[in-house]
């Protein structure tokens, strides 16, 4: 049977983790798999045993966190031939929608997907990788991605040394290892591209000047979910993204007596 294996890149805990406790409640074990690579080992509630043994000190800004990306995909690779698709959640990502939704959504076909940030963001920051791999083939993704079998076993086994080179000078260097190694190697027809300000991305996250309903003129940048309308988080819910990110660990619903992790799992279980 195919699984989903869910690849979770964490600092510490789970920012919802009775949320994800509910989402996983009741499923067929032999249709999921569950990884988590941690930077400091607190003790999670309900997903302790899922805690990889080999995690490596890790930094956003740097290339640590593709090799933490591909500590969990060759675990993931190895360890269970039925891991159909991959998917990358962070500590403050939140399922939008049921298990069996989202295993039916990307079980029925073998793409990988990736959402994808204009080109204009790429090449400034990009003066060493551009020593090696044509301008044609820069191209820079979010980090919250999905990826089928045969992208895991070529992207998550390139050498250590080569992606310090190649990416040693590069700010958040994941948002341009995948993508770009995709396109360099003609890959594309494995993955669907959504685009980086639309709420259609496969986890959604609010950016500033997205085209999105509830857009905030006073937002600067990246919006961190510590409330939410009820409104929006409905409209979130009925949305075509299948996750969504940056909501925090004391998140609430504005102006009702909702708890925010019970409301979500009610209306997606």
């Amino acid at each position: 049977m195919k699984k989903i294996a869910f690849c979770y890149l964490i600092y510490d805990i789970i920012n919802q983790e009775e949320l994800w406790n509910n989402f996983f409640k009741n499923i067929n074990k032999d249709k999921y798999n569950i990884y988590i690579h941690y930077k400091t080992n607190k003790e999670l509630k309900y997903f302790n045993k899922y805690k990889l043994n080999n995690c490596i000190n890790t930094n956003y800004t740097d290339q640590t966190i593709i090799h933490a990306y591909n500590i969990l995909f060759k675990t993931a690779y190895e360890l269970d031939n039925d891991n159909y698709k991959f998917i990358i959640i962070s500590q403050s990502c939140i399922p939008l929608k049921s298990f069996d939704y989202i295993y039916d959504h990307l079980t029925k076909d073998n793409k990988g997907y990736f959402n994808e940030c204009p080109v204009i963001q790429c090449y400034p920051n990009c003066n060493n990788l551009l020593n090696y791999i044509d301008k044609q083939y820069i191209s820079k993704s979010h980090n919250w991605f999905i990826l089928n079998r045969e992208l895991i076993l070529y992207l998550a086994y390139i050498e250590h040394d080569i992606i310090d080179i190649l990416y040693n000078d590069i700010y958040a260097p994941a948002e341009y290892f995948y993508y770009t190694f995709i396109k360099k190697n003609n890959m594309e027809n494995h993955i669907c591209i959504t685009n980086n300000l639309s709420i259609d991305a496969t986890t959604f996250t609010y950016w500033k000047g997205m085209d999105y309903v509830f857009d905030d003129i006073t937002l600067n940048g990246l919006k961190n979910y510590s409330n939410i309308n009820l409104i929006e988080l409905e409209y979130l819910l009925n949305s075509k993204s299948l996750f969504g990110r940056k909501f925090e660990y004391n998140c609430k619903i504005n102006n009702s007596n909702e708890n925010f992790e019970l409301f979500i799992s009610n209306i997606i279980n």
